[in-house]
């Protein structure tokens, strides 16, 4: 089903590192914060809250020339490298790996080990190199650069190569249309390196403002498709001091005979829903369009924020808008310290039965929809596991999660779940549950430092219970472990 990777990829970026760890003699920041780390977003959101100081906070990776320059040095995540000096080793693993992937990055495989660094040329250049092998991997691919990517700048934008993760969204349990639940594709973007608003009086309105795009590979082998793409883009404002707003398209293109310049611009403009607005014949992919809002409710130390994702656009109305939609809503809480002692709360609402909460009539529940598609066989995927929310398609998910900033610089996270995974027992794609079944799950999670080592150790359990009768309950553990190099 997978073809293996291409090395070509692996040694562009190993020949740019070699190149740059040479110029990056001091300890520069990186061009990105990663996603997958809690603590790293909790700290990064009370900056953007307090003072604004962090204009834009929902698109990760972030750019670190939007952290305040006293901090770009210091605030980063312990899971990767952060500065140009950061290399040394890690090893992961864990006993009956999660399928419920949240915005932590927690072990995927049983088991996981390799060598990381990190470089950066002043502010012109940089990336992260991360080599590892995987042990009984649930795709087959054992030799891995996830995470790993070269970046150059020139004026305000990032142009970088790589496998970059990448979270699109407010949620802390899940985001509709791009998390961290998949592995990352190889791919090649684009990023605004500063928020900076515009100077002109006629757009300075909009306030800090981001745009991302990327081409990536989906490395799938498939008639129809024997060299599929995944595109994505997603444009965030701030307009107002306390509300931020960001819009995604993602599109699966690119099937045989339908892959030029031509068919990427009928993705481009919603053209590519069969017979509603093309032929089926010249139908060149799969695409979804997502809008997401988070607001922070003045003085007080809470957030609201809410995703829809639209499985197609339609051209009917003056502007493209989801149908068809999948919803996430959230509210998030936290404390006025930054410091040890600091905590943040959240509740969180997820549906993903295509039509489960619209605001439009025509919107109706429909089952086997979500993640799904005629063209693409394999659904949005990648391998074996979906794109957009852990949950996959035609579920529902209720979750209380919080964490806890210690004084020994410690983070303690919980985490209680209930929810429906393929409620209506058709969803062929779904990986949890081949039937409808209520699901329970709890987490406990701890990271910080020790002698020297960065760890990241949890416990959990997970409860499935199919409505046709039957229960299972599956205990899991992880832990990682990384050591600088000295």
């Amino acid at each position: 089903m997978h073809q293996p990777r291409s090395p070509q990829l692996a040694r562009l970026i190993a020949l740019a590192l070699g190149v740059g760890i040479g110029a990056g003699a001091l300890a520069d920041a990186l061009p990105f914060l990663p996603p997958g780390d809690a603590r790293l977003r909790h700290l990064v959101l009370l900056d953007a809250d307090d003072d604004g100081s962090v204009p834009l906070t929902t698109t990760w990776p972030i750019p670190t020339a939007d952290l305040p320059k006293e901090e770009r040095a210091t605030l980063y995540s312990r899971l990767q490298p952060g500065t140009s000096q950061d290399a040394g080793w890690f090893v992961q693993g864990g006993a009956h790996p999660t399928l419920l992937r949240t915005f932590d990055d927690t072990p995927r495989e049983k088991g996981e080990a390799g060598l990381q660094a990190g470089w950066a040329a002043g502010d012109y250049a940089g990336g992260v190199i991360k080599a590892s092998y995987a042990y009984q991997p649930q795709d087959g691919m054992h030799l891995r650069f996830d995470d790993s990517y070269v970046a150059w700048r020139f004026g305000n934008w990032w142009v970088s190569l790589g496998e970059q993760q990448r979270w699109w969204g407010p949620g802390w349990d899940g985001s509709l249309t791009l998390s961290n639940n998949a592995r990352p594709m190889p791919a090649l973007a684009l990023d605004r390196a500063s928020s900076e608003p515009f100077k002109t009086k006629w757009l300075s309105w909009i306030g800090p403002w981001r745009l991302t795009t990327f081409m990536a590979r989906e490395e799938y082998q498939n008639p129809e498709f024997p060299h599929p793409l995944f595109w994505g883009l997603r444009l965030s404002a701030r307009p107002f001091r306390d509300i931020e707003i960001s819009g995604s398209r993602t599109a699966q293109w690119c099937r045989a005979g339908v892959c030029g310049l031509g068919d990427f611009k009928d993705v481009l403009t919603g053209k590519d829903n069969g017979t509603v607005n093309i032929a089926l014949s010249k139908e060149p992919g799969n695409q979804e369009i997502e809008y997401d809002a988070r607001w922070h409710l003045g003085s007080w130390r809470a957030a609201f924020y809410y995703q829809q994702n639209g499985e197609t656009i339609d051209n009917n109305y003056p502007l493209p808008r989801p149908r068809q939609t999948t919803d996430l809503v959230g509210l998030e809480f936290w404390s006025r310290t930054k410091g040890p002692g600091s905590w943040r709360g959240f509740i969180e609402w997820a549906g993903t039965t295509c039509g489960e909460f619209s605001f439009v009539a025509s919107d109706k529940p429909n089952f086997n929809c979500a993640y799904n598609n005629h063209l693409i066989t394999w659904g949005y995927y990648y391998r074996d596991r979906v794109i957009g929310d852990s949950i996959q398609g035609d579920g529902r998910m209720l979750t209380l999660g919080g964490l806890f900033l210690d004084s020994q610089q410690h983070t303690w996270e919980m985490r209680l779940r209930k929810g429906i995974v393929n409620r209506g027992g058709v969803s062929v794609l779904n990986t949890i549950s081949p039937v409808a079944a209520d699901v329970w799950d709890a987490e406990l999670k701890l990271d910080g430092t020790w002698k020297g080592l960065t760890f990241n150790v949890g416990v959990g359990a997970d409860r499935l219970e199919p409505l046709a009768g039957g229960t299972t309950t599956v205990a899991r553990a992880f832990l990682s472990v990384s050591a600088p190099w000295h």
